[in-house]
């Protein structure tokens, strides 16, 4: 039995992956995800009802006595209690005294620095005057950009790119305290310097401490109001040498996590002095893994390489003797509204589908409400998949769309008036 746990976000997509292959499968739930639980269709579910060590324990004694293969986190917020089950079951998984490193955006650049692995300047900060003596301590000079973020969130969840002082107090006074993607306080935050260059995405698949290179995207990133906002990840099916070696640096950076079994989604920046760790996640790439695009480019997902390596491991050994490389181009646009209203209708939608290189739609919001997380890297507002084999024709179709998008021709919104907009914000908050 394989025992996945918070099959939340993409982990529904792991899961499917399992079924598919006839697996006998637990999906196990923290007890905050009870909602969740309670529509989840599969066989056999699990919701704890104890958190933190009790849940450890509680999933321990619910698993002593059965025959569990592998316990595997289907989400970043399975990844903890994933780790500590395993070790407790006497599964092989990742190291286990390096968890905290795999959460903690702080704990991770130290776990690098302490492996001779170059990261970038980060200091946690819990107040402003925290804020202040770093900024003092760094000798940060006026106008520097810097990057102010929630120690354990996702999704771009409360990321902020400031470049004065007073941006950098504001950030941190609106963001400390506060309930983060993941559902946890913010009771500090990471001030980290800001890394020029460019963002890529490495994913992998680990077996044994041995990592399978599978995909290598470049990201295009706005700032939007201060925020990074993405608007597309693009594959590169042949690597330069800038990439080649940016792909060894995140390899060693797996290596000074202790990532050894199962998926890893790595962000990563190559700037004029090399590359730069943005974050590891040790789960399957989120925040959607519709698989048909990503079979048609690659012939896989990341997803169905997890069920795979657990699965049929002879089969997914042999991987690693083939080369990295060719296959389609595949871009996944995070499709964007940048103005408030109600969502009247999805215009856009009729021109994409005609582009050269179209090949689906996942999430498309719906008529009638506000389009949620406008900026966040959620997919609640969309997600376009393209595919081909010309990549600069993908490219003109890339560009053709967030031609629509930034001329508020894409989605066509109808104002909210004052009083019912105010009202829906006060219900999000009291939610």
């Amino acid at each position: 039995m394989y025992v996945l746990v918070d099959p939340v976000s993409t982990g529904r997509e792991l899961a499917a992956a399992f079924r598919e292959e006839g697996a006998r499968v637990l999906h196990l739930y923290e007890a905050a995800l009870r909602a969740d639980h309670a529509v989840d269709t599969a066989p056999r579910t699990h919701l704890l009802t104890r958190t933190g060590p009790g849940a450890v324990q509680e999933a321990a004694d619910l698993l002593r006595n059965e025959p569990v293969a592998a316990v595997i986190a289907a989400s970043e917020r399975g990844v903890l209690l994933a780790d500590e089950l395993a070790h407790v079951l006497g599964l092989p998984h990742h190291e286990q005294h390096l968890a905290a490193a795999r959460r903690d955006k702080e704990l991770m650049v130290r776990a690098l620095e302490a492996a001779g692995i170059p990261a970038a300047r980060t200091r946690t900060v819990a107040s402003v005057a925290e804020l202040d003596e770093a900024l003092d301590a760094w000798g940060t000079a006026p106008g520097t950009p810097m990057v102010i973020k929630p120690r354990d969130s996702a999704g771009s969840d409360g990321c902020t790119v400031v470049t004065s002082r007073a941006q950098a107090h504001a950030a941190v006074e609106t963001t400390l305290l506060k309930s983060n993607l993941m559902g946890e306080t913010n009771t500090d935050l990471l001030l980290q310097e800001y890394l020029t260059g460019t963002q890529y995405i490495v994913n992998t698949v680990s077996m044994a401490g041995r990592h399978l290179l599978t995909e290598v995207y470049r990201e295009r990133i706005d700032t939007v109001g201060g925020a990074p906002v993405l608007r597309h990840i693009v594959s590169r099916p042949q690597l330069d040498a800038g990439e080649r070696d940016l792909v060894d640096y995140v390899l060693r950076c797996l290596d000074a996590l202790g990532i050894r079994e199962g998926a890893a989604h790595t962000e990563v920046m190559l700037t004029a002095a090399g590359p730069r760790l943005v974050e590891v996640n040790s789960r399957i790439m989120g925040p959607s893994l519709a698989p048909d695009p990503y079979h048609a480019a690659f012939g896989y997902s990341h997803q169905h390489l997890v069920a795979e390596r657990f699965l049929r491991p002879e089969e997914f050994a042999r991987r690693f003797d083939l080369p990295y490389g060719g296959g389609r181009t595949l871009a996944k646009v995070f499709l964007r509204g940048f103005r408030d209203g109600e969502l009247a209708s999805v215009e856009g939608a009729r021109t994409l589908r005609r582009l050269p290189g179209f090949h689906s739609i996942d999430r498309l919001p719906v008529t009638g409400a506000p389009i949620p997380d406008r900026t966040l890297t959620t997919g609640a507002s969309g997600i376009a998949y393209l595919v081909h084999e010309d990549e600069d024709l993908l490219h003109s179709s890339l560009e053709f769309v967030h031609h629509l998008e930034d001329d508020h021709t894409f989605y066509r919104m109808a104002d909210v008036p004052a009083d019912v907009r105010g009202a829906g914000e006060e219900r999000g908050a009291a939610a």
